[in-house]
């Protein structure tokens, strides 16, 4: 399906889910940033993107992925996804 439609945010991020149940981060990080770079407004991506950076040890990426994560999720009035974000910030100051 990717090669019929190579800047599908969705098929990438989709992929990137497909990486984190292998077991394989280095992978999945890198399509979630994929997804990034195809649509900065692609909000679960900021999230996963940040899991898999904390998982790596870079825990200042992860937390500025999580941070403009939270302020998207905030501009749009997902408070779910906020509360959400904010654990996960929580979770990298332990």
């Amino acid at each position: 399906m990717l090669q019929a439609s190579p800047d599908d945010a969705f098929l990438h991020y989709s992929l990137g889910m497909e990486y984190v149940s292998a077991g394989d981060l280095a992978a999945a990080k890198a399509a979630f940033l994929h997804v990034l770079e195809l649509d900065g407004q692609y909000l679960p991506a900021y999230v996963e993107a940040g899991k898999c950076l904390r998982s790596a040890g870079e825990l200042q990426q992860s937390r500025e992925l999580f941070e403009k994560g939270r302020q998207l999720a905030q501009s749009r009035g997902d408070s779910h996804m906020v509360d959400y974000i904010v654990q996960q910030l929580e979770g990298l100051a332990r």
